[in-house]
């Protein structure tokens, strides 16, 4: 009944057990990187730590989905809108950046006036590495 054979190409039917163990930072760690963060870099992670945000989400956010105490995310990873709670510690750190940037630029996290980029690893590989040898062990 089967046109090809599901072994045709030597693949077996098993499937990989995913051995990934998810893992939080602890109150020290989540210090530590802060921390090492570059000024511009600790209120993204900041937020991501807040939020539970993507990386895209929050270099893609501008000033008009934050309204009503929520975060309004329309383009999301699986195409479903959905509204992020703002905390107080949340609403300090963009009332901080308003304070600082006014609100002349579009997007939320700036450089120097322009979005940040997609492309954070070097900046946050250097926190990271800063953390380790602070003897915190980051995933």
């Amino acid at each position: 009944m089967m046109e090809k054979s599901p072994f045709e190409h030597k693949q077996s039917l098993r499937l990989k057990e995913n051995n990934k163990r998810m893992r939080f930072l602890n109150e020290d760690e989540i210090s530590s990187l802060l921390s090492a963060c570059a000024p511009h870099l600790k209120p993204i992670v900041e937020t991501a730590i807040l939020t539970g945000m993507r990386r895209g989400e929050i270099l893609s956010l501008k000033w008009d989905q934050i309204r009503g105490g929520f975060i309004y995310l329309e383009k999301t990873k699986t195409n479903e809108a959905r509204q992020i709670p703002i905390s107080d510690a949340l609403e300090a750190i963009f009332r901080d950046i308003r304070r600082r940037d006014g609100l002349q630029y579009e997007y939320v996290f700036t450089f120097r006036g322009r979005p940040i980029e997609r492309d954070l690893h070097v900046g946050f590989g250097a926190a990271l590495k800063t953390g380790r040898a602070c003897g915190f062990p980051f995933p």
